[in-house]
């Protein structure tokens, strides 16, 4: 790796723990832990989506055990961030229901890092914005654990 791949790199990281600061700042100011934190990212994106989530597909995507799920799911309900309800497409699936108090939360964590970035994207091109979209969808890509892997990105 090349100098200024490893400065890439790097720099991939240190946004990472800035990311990871902000969010236990933020976590500690509202009491909810970073699973709670990340948990709540994956229902409101899904709702944003318009995909359902269930408890299962949480467990998935944050993966967690089913009763370290369970837990999860009880605090952020006992909360008031979720609702496990039945599905409207099959009414034998559970899914999970952001409530207005997480909606409020992800904005309120994420509107402040949107317009911090949004600063710095307006000082570029429209053809440096397209780089760094496309770099970091690879990245994420790059970084997401595979099925069956011990959560470690390959490389």
């Amino acid at each position: 790796m090349d100098a200024a791949h490893r400065e890439v790199v790097l720099l991939l990281r240190s946004v990472a723990v800035e990311s990871n600061r902000t969010a236990a700042v933020f976590g500690d100011a509202h009491g909810l832990h970073r699973t709670d934190l990340d948990a709540l990212a994956v229902v409101v994106g899904a709702a944003v989506a318009g995909r359902e989530m269930t408890p299962g597909l949480l467990a998935t995507e944050l993966r967690l055990s089913s009763p370290a799920t369970t837990a999860l799911v009880d605090r952020l309900e006992r909360s008031g961030h979720l609702v496990r309800e039945r599905s409207t497409t099959d009414r034998r699936r559970v899914v999970l229901r952001v409530q207005d108090t997480a909606r409020d939360l992800a904005q309120a964590f994420f509107t402040p890092m949107a317009e911090d970035v949004g600063a710095v994207l307006e000082g570029m091109t429209d053809e440096e914005v397209q780089v760094v979209a496309r770099f970091l969808h690879r990245a994420v890509e790059a970084l997401r654990p595979r099925p069956g892997s011990s959560g470690a990105p390959a490389g």
